[in-house]
């Protein structure tokens, strides 16, 4: 992936063109910054689009006109204007005062000067501005940096971090995301302040947290910067350096738990739990008379322990419980038979399934050579040809309904227990699933 490619203005959507065009015939300049700019450095489609510009915002819906102009951000001077069915969110060109309050800056004014609006940002890969008139403006570096797939605060990073202590985690975010080193002095400040944290709220803070999960680099991440994990959850504390004393795991507890969200692959319900799976494992250990080490319900308990610290931070209640689902169930022993799989089916469904498979495949492959790395894979097998035969794991797909139960007699809790035995028939066999023979059942069940 080229991390210098030239901005080409024709190769620009449309309303981006169209409303730095209109602004610029009207005297104003407009820029191109920000993730959209960083993202066309490198050669990707940006999925949103921000322009700063000197329009005052209050101006923008006449010059605009007939697009339609949202004030989404008046106290520091945003709109969003939606053109040709794109929302693109413009901003007036600032300079900012201190951060008293470690969010917010004490007072912003606006500025004629595309630079003094740079210097304000954090980093320098986002400290760029285009237009067609100007060209690229980098005072920062941010170019370079890019090339040499750097993090680098603008300006003292300390100060920067202080300003907001969210952008510890926008750094970290960034570097796991796009695979990018922390310039030194950035990630020494960035330990350093990692108490800032603690002025953020949790919101934003689980916001950038998912999203360095979510990021292919993670691991590394996480490991390089371990005090600031510890920071966000300091439950990962005890797992650092804790072994565990069986020959069926050569890493301990953290840095096998590294290596099963490196090969979980993508999706963040499922790399949350790679995160979480054991966490509970140095509160269950206990060694055996021959010194083995023993985890007893650890995965239980771990399932109670992230619910707990995802409550905490705030996640979303669906996702919670998916994850806590995951970890609760990652240890278990699915036995590989096409009617288990259908019973697992019937219990989480094919997405949370292909999660639980893909998590233990993870799990297994991050012990050691001792330990079954196949089992995982052959049951996901099992699952995709369940998948693709069609066979039935739930009432929805049954080739009774209640009414046929209620047209033989069957009435009240009684249809629907007889619809859940001739399930459980179904599942042990899909050959049953025709309705001839599920009625000839439920007949017999009702003589007797």
């Amino acid at each position: 992936m080229s991390s210098s490619a030239p901005i080409q203005w024709e190769s620009l959507p449309l309303p981006v063109r169209l409303v730095m065009e209109r602004l610029e015939s009207k005297g104003f300049q407009v820029f191109l910054v920000g993730g959209c700019l960083r993202d066309l450095l490198r050669g990707e489609n940006p999925q949103d689009y921000d322009l700063a510009s000197t329009v005052p915002p209050e101006e923008m819906e006449q010059l605009l006109s007939p697009y339609p102009v949202i004030a989404t951000g008046l106290r520091y001077g945003t709109v969003t204007a939606v053109v040709e069915g794109q929302a693109l969110e413009i901003t007036r060109l600032r300079r900012e005062g201190g951060y008293k309050d470690g969010r917010r800056p004490d007072w912003v004014l606006p500025t004629e000067d595309i630079r003094e609006d740079l210097a304000r940002r954090d980093f320098t890969i986002n400290a760029m501005a285009f237009s067609p008139s100007h060209g690229l403006i980098d005072p920062f570096g941010g170019a370079q940096d890019l090339e040499k797939r750097l993090i680098r605060a603008v300006g003292e990073p300390g100060r920067r971090f202080q300003e907001d202590g969210l952008r510890i985690l926008r750094g970290l975010r960034f570097a796991s995301r796009l695979d990018f080193d922390l310039e030194q002095e950035t990630a020494r400040a960035l330990v350093e302040k990692r108490h800032l944290l603690g002025q953020v709220a949790q919101e934003r803070i689980t916001g950038e947290f998912i999203r360095l999960v979510e990021g292919m680099a993670a691991p590394r991440v996480l490991e390089e910067f371990f005090p600031v994990a510890v920071q966000v959850v300091p439950e990962l504390q005890a797992l650092q350096g804790f072994e565990q004393h069986t020959p069926y795991h050569i890493y301990d507890v953290w840095q096998h738990t590294l290596r099963v969200l490196d090969g979980v692959g993508e999706g963040r319900e499922v790399r949350l739990a790679a995160l979480f799976h054991d966490i509970a494992k140095p509160q269950c250990f206990f060694q055996g008379r021959r010194g083995i080490g023993h985890f007893k319900g650890h995965a239980v308990a771990g399932g109670a322990v992230t619910g707990q610290i995802l409550k905490r931070m705030r996640f979303p209640t669906q996702l919670r419980e998916e994850v806590c689902q995951l970890v609760r169930w990652h240890d278990e022993d699915i036995p590989q038979t096409d009617e288990a799989v259908r019973r697992w089916l019937n219990l989480l469904g094919p997405v949370q399934l292909r999660r639980l498979l893909l998590l233990q495949q993870a799990d297994s492959r991050a012990k050691s050579p001792r330990s079954d790395t196949l089992f995982a894979g052959r049951l996901l097998q099992r699952m995709e040809n369940i998948l693709q035969r069609g066979d039935c794991f739930t009432l929805k797909a049954l080739a009774v309904r209640g009414n046929d139960l209620k047209a033989m007699g069957f009435s009240g809790p009684q249809v629907g227990r007889t619809l859940k035995r001739l399930l459980d028939q179904v599942i042990k066999d899909p050959e049953k699933n025709q309705r001839e023979i599920l009625l000839a059942l439920a007949d017999k069940w009702e003589i007797q």
